[in-house]
C-alpha cells in the first residue's frame, strides 16, 4: 500500500482490533499480514492457492516472512492465459466471491487491447453484464472486435472460470483524432470539493471479511457522509491490477466506478442488500492522475430495485458517467 493510504490489513482471522462500523482505519504496515488464503475454500480456491501462480506467491511470501511478495499487491496474478485471484477481490455480500470492480476492470483491460489498431482507439462506453457470482478463482478473459468501423468499433469480452462463463461485457470504441475545439469546449469544470489530499480515508464498514477490496482502495469523502444517498468523494486504487503491470486510467476507473452503490448506499447494509446485476460507465476523456472524483447519488424502492449513479472526474473535470442497476431485497 502506498503511503498515502491510512488502511489496516491484519492476519486472517485476528479480528481483535479490525475497524468497527464506520470508524477510520489508522497508519499502518498493510500488507505484512496479507495471505493468500484459499485452502479451505471451495475446489476453484483451492485450485488457485495450488497453481503455479498461487505456488510462487506462497514462495516469495515466506522468503521474507511477510506473509506477502515484496513489492505491490495486487488483484490477480497472471499465470499464462489465466488470472489468479488473490483475496484482494473479495466482496461484501460473501467471502467467497469477489467484488465487481477488479473483474470488470479485467474485462476493460481486455477490451482497451483487443485488436491490431487498439492504440489508434479510445474506449467511450463500457456495459458489463455480471451473469453470476465471481469466484476467488483463476479467471479466463477473451476479447474480440465484433463489427470494424472506420470511426467506431464495437467489441465483447467474456470473463470465464473454467468453462462457466460469468460476466459479459460490451464496448464501443471511438477512432482517436485532433479536433480543434472552441475555448472551454473540451471540459467543465469539477465539482468544487477539496483536494484528497486533505481528506481522511474511509473504510468500508460492511464487509464481513477483514480482507478484501475495501483493503485495496483509497476512499475519501469530500462532500456528505457515508449512508448518505448523495456524497462526494475521491477514490483510488492502492494496489496493481494485475501483478507487475501499471494499472492504466481505464482499469483505475473500472476498479473503483463499481463501488458506487457502496459509497453512497441507498440502504442500510445490516438489513438490506442491494446487489449490481451490471454497470455501464460512459468515458469522455482518460482519467488524469491516480484520484478519481464520484459525484455519487443511489435510490431503492418498495417493488425491489434501485440505482446507483455517478458523475465522474478528476482535478481538471468531468471524465465520464457510471451507472448501476441495484436488486434490493431484506436480508434473511
Amino acid at each position: 500500500m502506498i503511503a498515502a493510504a491510512v488502511l489496516v490489513i491484519r492476519p486472517v482471522g485476528d479480528r481483535s482490533e479490525a475497524p468497527q462500523w464506520g470508524q477510520r482505519g489508522s497508519p499502518s504496515k498493510a500488507w505484512r499480514s496479507h495471505r493468500l488464503h484459499a485452502t479451505s475454500r471451495g475446489p476453484l480456491m483451492r485450485s488457485a492457492y495450488r497453481s503455479r501462480a498461487g505456488r510462487s506467491i506462497r514462495r516469495r511470501a515466506a522468503a521474507d516472512g511477510s506473509g506477502y511478495p515484496p513489492g505491490m499487491p495486487a488483484f490477480y496474478v497472471a499465470e499464462g492465459d489465466r488470472f489468479v485471484s488473490t483475496e484482494l477481490t473479495r466482496g461484501p455480500w460473501s467471502n467467497d466471491h469477489q467484488h465487481a470492480g477488479p473483474p470488470g476492470a479485467l474485462l476493460a483491460r481486455a477490451l482497451e487491447r483487443a485488436g491490431e489498431d487498439a492504440a489508434e482507439r479510445f474506449l467511450a462506453r463500457i456495459t458489463i453484464e455480471l451473469l453470476r457470482p465471481v469466484p476467488i478463482a483463476p479467471l479466463t478473459v477473451r476479447a474480440e472486435v465484433v463489427r470494424p468501423g472506420k470511426s467506431v468499433q464495437r467489441l465483447e469480452a467474456v470473463l470465464s472460470a473454467g468453462e462457466q462463463e460469468l460476466a459479459r461485457a460490451v464496448g464501443l470504441r471511438i477512432l482517436r483524432r485532433e479536433v480543434v475545439l472552441p475555448e472551454g469546449g473540451a471540459s467543465t469544470r469539477p465539482p468544487a470539493v477539496p483536494s484528497p489530499d486533505s481528506l481522511e480515508t474511509f473504510v468500508f464498514p460492511f464487509f464481513q471479511h477483514d480482507v478484501g477490496y475495501h483493503r485495496a482502495v483509497d476512499v475519501r469523502f469530500a462532500r456528505g457522509r457515508w449512508g448518505e444517498r448523495e456524497v462526494v468523494v475521491w477514490a483510488r486504487p492502492t494496489v496493481a491490477l494485475v501483478e507487475g503491470e501499471e494499472i492504466s486510467p481505464l482499469e483505475r476507473t473500472l476498479v473503483i466506478v463499481d463501488a458506487e452503490s457502496g459509497i453512497c448506499p441507498p440502504l442500510d447494509p445490516k438489513r438490506y442488500t442491494f446487489v449490481n446485476p451490471d454497470l455501464t460507465v460512459y468515458f469522455e476523456r482518460p482519467l488524469e492522475g491516480e484520484w478519481l472524483g464520484l459525484s455519487a447519488r443511489s435510490s431503492a424502492h418498495p417493488h425491489g430495485a434501485g440505482i446507483a449513479e455517478s458523475l465522474l472526474f478528476d482535478s481538471g473535470g468531468p471524465t465520464g458517467r457510471g451507472a448501476q442497476s441495484l436488486v434490493v431485497a431484506e436480508r434473511a
